[in-house]
């Protein structure tokens, strides 16, 4: 009877303990994290679809293709048209004070890679863990401030193919719909042809910011050199009033870069060391807290000057 009673309150404490982590998690931790985001080519605007679907926008613009998306990316996603079939109707979430704290990051492999033979879980190359790439560092920085943070990461160096660009923003109708305080956007290292760089990086912005009105965008420079590409970058954050990580300072310095032989540690919780070139070449954890410290310090920025005006 002495140990039914002993086994009764050791599981009774085990039913307590668990429902205070399942608590924490539901109610009151610092960070609700979401699920990684990596929008999919077969969802690319589907100009055929949009004029056989709007026969008053196809009797205007006829069957051209740029024409036809550059109506959805400035007039028919508000107007509630459809980029490709299937596709939801455009329905942004109710700007509303509920205390939480929403982030946005889209990027490259900087920003998050996926789990492959050559690396070892779903987070920024080359960090040595999830938490020492730039996204958990600006989350837990912003915990500072902010009793909830909530956050998605979208991959998306896909948008940086020369003829994936403008065509796949619709793929982000659904993520853009909900309303952030915070939007990054971390992309143009994998563009070699910067022809029309300009116009689809300006596009980018743009379409996050009519999408996600209140939310504050900042943009993230070059970490890889190339002539005109982070020029472009400065000038397009200037034109659309956005704020601008620069990371020319650290870019071109051995120490802010990974190393063939760091030490990873996985997913699968075990050490594994970089043996990939094109691994080894990524911003290594001092160059994640220069990126994170840089987001931090435009925001901060931004507090004091509320601050100040409304004193």
């Amino acid at each position: 009877m002495k140990c039914f009673s002993k086994r009764i309150i050791k599981n009774l404490g085990l039913f307590i303990a668990v429902a205070l982590v399942l608590e924490c998690f539901g109610m009151t931790c610092n960070i609700a994290k979401a699920a990684i985001i990596i929008p999919q080519t077969k969802f690319l605007f589907d100009a055929d679809y949009y004029a056989n679907e709007n026969p008053d926008i196809a009797a205007k613009l006829g069957k051209n293709y740029d024409a036809l998306l550059n109506h959805y990316l400035n007039s028919g996603k508000w107007e509630g048209r459809l980029p490709y079939a299937g596709a939801m109707p455009y329905q942004p979430v109710e700007d509303i004070d509920d205390g939480i704290y929403k982030a946005l990051f889209i990027g490259n492999s900087i920003t998050v890679h996926p789990l492959c033979k050559y690396w070892w879980g779903s987070w920024g190359m080359a960090a040595s863990s999830p938490e020492m790439d730039y996204v958990h560092k600006t989350v837990n920085g912003l915990k500072a401030n902010h009793e909830l943070v909530y956050y998605d990461v979208v991959g998306f160096s896909t948008w940086e193919r020369d003829n994936v660009r403008s065509k796949i923003l619709p793929n982000l109708d659904t993520t853009l719909a909900k309303d952030y305080d915070l939007v990054v956007i971390q992309v143009g290292e994998n563009i070699k042809n910067t022809r029309t760089f300009e116009k689809d990086y300006e596009t980018l912005v743009q379409y996050v910011q009519r999408s996600v009105p209140t939310a504050k965008v900042i943009l993230v420079g070059d970490f890889w050199k190339m002539s005109r590409r982070d020029t472009i970058k400065t000038q397009v954050a200037e034109k659309l009033g956005c704020d601008y990580v620069d990371l020319s300072s650290v870019r071109s310095k051995s120490s802010y870069i990974a190393k063939m032989g760091n030490k990873v540690y996985g997913d699968d919780g075990r050490y594994h060391r970089i043996n990939d070139a094109a691994v080894a070449m990524h911003p290594n954890d001092l160059t994640m807290e220069y990126i994170a410290t840089g987001i931090l310090d435009c925001i901060n920025k931004e507090n004091i000057e509320i601050v100040v005006d409304e004193y």
